[in-house]
């Protein structure tokens, strides 16, 4: 009987959006399934999870447990894909609930149906996997949604969501403070109250808690994890200062094309002219804030350091932006027609989507979708064995042709990451020389460099690195060859 009341209670601009969000979350975690390999994100993180420690060369370790817990539960890959895709629609659908302070019930449904033609949510899924950036695309709207809430209502139960989301935020990913920022500072401007309220307190104490374990992490290993964005940020090119910026804006301008587009065919049917209504109200202060200071503040980072933006850095902070359409440009009443028009392009783009990454993941020839593990890894295994009785336990080298083997090969080799530039303290480098290892990269000149940052104290030792090649093979039955080259570095006995 509850059911029943429940689903009599639903409207149908709701029906059809919770029908749309279930057909988006499985046709989007299927595309996936074409690749031969989970994505470099998902095998690090299955890979790092593993090893149960409070961190990673890159990240706090949120996603990489939540990643590795899945995988072994499961052992497909489809579980990963389809973690993937509930944690976007659970985004989508906290952006729904936020949107509701803001519109009315039909503009917030269209206001989560209009953010399917950016692509940043649908791509994300099939060509990177699940990773901190898909866990902050639904941790962002749960923390702005429970901290708006909270702020207004004053319900314990809500402070205590928002300590809990807000450090699991932090303990996937550093850039969550983006978002808390801008919140303090809305609530400093126009809710100064808050400052005295205890629940507050207990909230930030939560945060703090959850946060506190990666935070000792972090002290016992030098911070070392920041290296990683010090390389990234860290530029002494001038042109780039300039350059990545505005690569980076044009990208998430891009990311978002589809959703402008879908709201100006609304505007044209409605023949409302493009106008933008600003009341300097909290409200008006509160989207503002949360939904242009990441991003801007991203900017200044750029020109400032010059260093690497990737855009899909950008990406997890874009899902403000179809509740700042309605609310900051007017429209008239959504009528039915213009609901059912609305949706049916969110289907489009859905479709566009699936048929786009279907195509790139079936007809690309790149390792990174659809590497060979089980011929590399017998072939490897066979030369290894040629040089040693000892089992392969090690293998090191470039990331995206050991991991795969890592996570792939039934010996489940330990990827040796700092070879690639990363610190990797939970190598025993004296069980490391008596077990031996693999290396694996692109030019012997990669290899020896490899070999020397494991081993510093053998600098001078002449490395001959052997030649290898593979095919990768499309869904088409296409192939295309790769020449890679592998040292043996036997036990030392």
């Amino acid at each position: 009987m509850k059911i029943e009341n429940l689903l009599f209670r639903v409207s149908a601009e709701q029906k059809k959006f919770i029908i749309f969000l279930l057909i988006n979350l499985f046709v989007l975690a299927f595309i996936g399934t074409i690749r031969l390999v989970l994505p470099t994100d998902s095998l690090e993180g299955i890979f790092w999870g593993s090893l149960h420690d409070f961190g990673t060369p890159k990240h706090p370790p949120l996603a990489a447990w939540i990643t590795y817990c899945v995988y072994s539960l499961f052992k497909t890959d489809i579980s990963v894909y389809l973690l993937c895709t509930i944690f976007i629609t659970t985004g989508f659908f906290y952006i729904y609930k936020l949107a509701k302070f803001f519109l009315d019930e039909k503009k917030a449904v269209l206001s989560v149906l209009i953010m399917e033609g950016c692509w940043a949510y649908t791509y994300i899924t099939s060509y990177y996997g699940f990773n901190p950036d898909v866990v902050l695309l639904c941790f962002l709207p749960m923390i702005t949604y429970y901290a708006y809430k909270a702020v207004n209502i004053n319900n314990f139960s809500d402070w205590i969501k928002l300590g809990i989301i807000a450090g699991l935020s932090l303990l996937d990913k550093y850039q969550t403070i983006l978002v808390i920022l801008p919140l303090l500072i809305w609530v400093s401007f126009f809710k100064r109250s808050v400052f005295k309220n205890k629940y507050f307190y207990i909230s930030v104490l939560i945060t703090f808690l959850l946060f506190l374990p990666h935070l000792m992490w972090l002290v016992k290993y030098d911070f070392f994890p920041l290296l990683y964005f010090n390389g990234e940020l860290s530029s002494a090119n001038n042109i780039r200062q300039i350059w990545e910026p505005v690569i980076f804006l044009s990208m998430q301008l891009t990311a978002l094309a589809g959703t402008l587009l879908f709201f100006a065919i609304l505007l044209l049917k409605q023949k409302m002219p493009f106008k933008v209504s600003f009341s300097a109200d909290e409200k008006s202060w509160f989207l503002i804030l949360t939904g242009f200071m990441p991003l801007i503040i991203h900017l200044l980072t750029g020109i400032i350091t010059g260093g690497s933006m990737r855009p899909r850095w950008g990406y997890e902070f874009l899902f403000l932006t179809g509740i700042m359409l309605f609310y900051f440009i007017p429209t008239k009443e959504i009528s039915k027609e213009d609901f059912n028009l609305t949706l049916k392009l969110a289907y489009f783009a859905m479709f566009v989507a699936a048929v786009a990454m279907t195509t790139l993941l079936g007809t690309e020839k790149n390792y990174r979708s659809r590497y060979p593990v089980s011929t590399i890894n017998n072939d490897l295994n066979n030369a290894w064995n040629k040089e040693t009785d000892s089992p392969l336990k090690y293998i090191g080298g470039y990331i995206e042709w050991t991991l795969p083997l890592t996570v792939y090969a039934p010996s489940h080799p330990v990827c040796i990451l700092d070879t690639n530039g990363y610190k990797n303290p939970w190598i025993d480098k004296n069980d490391l020389k008596k077990s031996g290892l693999i290396i694996i990269d692109r030019t012997q000149e990669d290899i020896t460099a490899d070999f020397k940052k494991i081993f510093p104290e053998e600098k001078n030792k002449n490395i001959k690195p052997a030649e290898y090649r593979f095919k990768v093979r499309n869904a088409l039955n296409k192939e295309r060859e790769y020449c890679i080259y592998y040292l043996i570095v036997p036990p030392v006995k």
